[in-house]
Parts: C-alpha cells; sequence; structure tokens
C-alpha cells in the first residue's frame, strides 16, 4: 500500500513538473521571439532614419555648394536637423533593445559620418563623402544584421 501511494506521488509530481518546465520553456521562445520582431523592427527603423538623415543632408550641402540666392536655406536645414534627431532617437532605441555598445557606437559613426557631408567645400568631395558615409552605414547595417542571426 505504502508503495503504491509512493509511486502515485511520484507520478503527479512528474505530471506537475513536466507541464511547469513545458509552460516556461514556451514563455521564454515567446518572450525571444518578442525580442526578434522588436529588434527587426527597431533595425528597419534606424536603417530608414539614418539614410533619410543622409538623404537631407546631402540635399542641404549640395543647395548650400550651388549657392543659389534665391534658396530658401532654413527648410533643407530643419529638414536635416529632424532627420538627425530621428536618426539619434532610433539608435538609443537599437542600444536599450540590444545592450550592444559596439553596435550602438558603429550607428552613432555612420551618423556622425553623415553629418560630414556639411564640411563638404564642392561637389567633388560631397560625393566622396556621401559614398563613406553609405559605406560606414552599411557597416553598421552588417552588424546590426549578424545581431539578428546570433
Amino acid at each position: 500500500m505504502d508503495a503504491t501511494v509512493i509511486v502515485a506521488a511520484m507520478g503527479l509530481a512528474a505530471t506537475l513538473l513536466a507541464t511547469w518546465l513545458t509552460a516556461r520553456s514556451q514563455r521564454r521562445v515567446d518572450r525571444e521571439g518578442r525580442i526578434l520582431d522588436a529588434k527587426v523592427r527597431t533595425y528597419g527603423e534606424c536603417s530608414e532614419s539614418l539614410y533619410e538623415y543622409a538623404r537631407a543632408t546631402y540635399n542641404r550641402s549640395k543647395a548650400r555648394i550651388a549657392a543659389q540666392p534665391d534658396r530658401d536655406e532654413e527648410g533643407p536645414r530643419q529638414e536635416a536637423y529632424r532627420a538627425n534627431a530621428r536618426a539619434r532617437s532610433a539608435i538609443g532605441q537599437v542600444l536599450i533593445l540590444t545592450k550592444n555598445q559596439e553596435l550602438e557606437e558603429e550607428l552613432t559613426r555612420a551618423r556622425r559620418q553623415i553629418g560630414q557631408l556639411n564640411r563638404a567645400p564642392n561637389h567633388d568631395d560631397l560625393r566622396s563623402r556621401q559614398e563613406v558615409a553609405y559605406q560606414t552605414i552599411k557597416r553598421a547595417l552588417d552588424m546590426a544584421r549578424s545581431d539578428l542571426v546570433t
């Protein structure tokens, strides 16, 4: 009689433990899936904001170099400032989500490289700075992609 009770108790304990372990594992998998979805979305937004900042800064610098007397300086400047703010925000979101300091530094390096477009004295230098900025963005996005895989 005592052996039967012990075996029944062990069976009940094993069933409860298996249920608990399964539920715990499922919650972990669900959480990892949500984090992966958030990373993909945030990396996409970061990529978009960096390229938008590059576009706005390029257009602003191109207009400055062309020195069009009747051009509206404030519009392109404000557009570039807004794009820079969105890029900074997106980089901050990436850092919060991944806690990957190297990725944050690479994304910040890309954003700063885009800012160098403002220093171009002529169209040829502007194009070469733009190419360097795009290469820096690509390196940062490659690092983000590898973060998704690991």
